[in-house]
C-alpha cells in the first residue's frame, strides 16, 4: 500500500481544494433547484447527469471494472453515500437555509473520526467523544434556531442524519481505496446508487418539462461538478491521506456555502444558527485538529 505523504503534494492539494469549492457551492444550488423540483426528482435527475458525466470521465481514464467480488461492498457504499447522504440532504434543505444546512452537514468529520475508530480500529479517545458531544450540542442549537421558534426543525434533524451518513462513508471507503483507484470506487458506487434512485423516476419527465431553465441547469451543474468531478477528487484525497485528516479540511465548506448563499439567494443566517455552527465546528476541532494521523 502506498504510504500517505507527510505534507500535501500539488495533486492532493488541488484535488482537495476542488472538492471543497464545489461542495460549498452545492448548498445554494440545491436550494435554487428545490424551488421547482421535489427532493426525490432533484436527487435522481442530479445523479442521472452525474452518471453520464462519470461515464465520460471513465472512458477518458480508461476505467477497468473492479473484480465482481468487490461489487457488493461498492453497492453497500453507494447506499450510504448516494441514497443515504444525498436523499437526506435534499429533503433537509427544503426547510433549512443553504448556509445553515452546510453548518450542520459539516459536523461530519467527528462522525468520520468515530466511525474510523469503530469500523477501522483507529484509536478514539475521550477527546473524540467530547468533540462529538459538542458537535451535537451545536447542531441542536442550529436546529432550534432554524425553526424560527423554540422548537426543533425537522429539516435540521434530517441533516444531522446526512452528516452521519457522510462520516460513516468516509471511513468505509478507505479499505476499498487500498485495492482500487479513486476513479474505480467513485464510478461504481455512483452508478450503483443511481440505480437505487430510480424509485423517484415517476413524474420526473413532467417536472423537467415544467421547471424553469435556471432550476434545470442548476441540477446539471450539481451532477457534473459537486458529484462526478468531486467523487473522483475526494476519493483521490482519501487515497493519499488518512480519513481522519482529510475530513478536517471540510470545516471550510460552511464559509463557502454561507457566502455563496448570500450572493445567490440573499440568505442571511440567524444569529443563533451562526452561534450553533461555531460550537459545532469547535467540536470538530476538538475531536480532530492537531492529531498525528495514522493509517489503519
Amino acid at each position: 500500500m502506498r504510504s500517505s505523504p507527510a505534507r500535501f503534494d500539488p495533486r492532493t492539494f488541488a484535488a482537495l481544494a476542488t472538492t471543497l469549492v464545489f461542495w460549498g457551492s452545492a448548498f445554494p444550488f440545491i436550494r435554487l433547484a428545490l424551488a421547482s423540483y421535489a427532493p426525490g426528482h432533484l436527487t435522481l435527475f442530479r445523479f442521472l447527469t452525474a452518471s453520464a458525466a462519470m461515464a465520460v470521465i471513465a472512458v477518458a481514464g480508461r476505467l477497468r471494472a473492479p473484480e465482481r467480488r468487490y461489487w457488493p461492498a461498492l453497492a453497500g457504499l453507494s447506499c450510504i453515500t448516494v441514497i443515504g447522504y444525498h436523499v437526506l440532504l435534499n429533503f433537509g434543505l427544503v426547510t433549512v437555509q443553504a448556509g445553515v444546512g452546510s453548518l450542520i452537514v459539516n459536523t461530519a468529520p467527528v462522525f468520520a473520526y468515530i466511525a474510523a475508530g469503530l469500523l477501522l480500529g483507529e484509536r478514539v479517545d475521550a477527546r473524540g467523544w467530547a468533540g462529538l458531544c459538542v458537535c451535537l450540542a451545536g447542531a441542536a442549537i442550529i436546529a432550534i434556531s432554524a425553526g424560527g421558534t423554540l422548537r426543533f426543525s425537522a429539516g435540521a434533524l434530517i441533516l444531522v442524519g446526512c452528516a452521519i451518513a457522510w462520516g460513516v462513508s468516509s471511513a468505509l471507503v478507505k479499505p476499498l481505496l487500498k485495492r482500487h483507484s479513486a476513479l474505480q470506487v467513485s464510478a461504481l458506487s455512483l452508478w450503483f446508487g443511481t440505480i437505487g434512485l430510480l424509485v423517484f423516476l415517476p413524474g420526473l419527465a413532467d417536472a423537467v418539462r415544467h421547471a424553469p431553465p435556471a432550476a434545470t441547469w442548476s441540477i446539471v451543474y450539481l451532477g457534473v461538478f459537486p458529484i462526478a468531478v468531486c467523487y473522483v477528487t475526494w476519493n483521490y484525497a482519501l487515497s493519499r491521506m488518512p480519513a481522519t485528516r482529510v475530513v478536517n479540511y471540510t470545516y471550510l465548506i460552511p464559509l463557502i456555502a454561507v457566502v455563496e448563499a448570500y450572493i445567490m439567494l440573499g440568505e442571511k443566517p440567524r444569529p443563533g444558527s451562526l452561534i450553533g455552527g461555531a460550537i459545532a465546528l469547535g467540536g470538530v476541532a476538538l475531536a480532530n485538529l492537531g492529531r498525528r494521523p495514522v493509517e489503519p
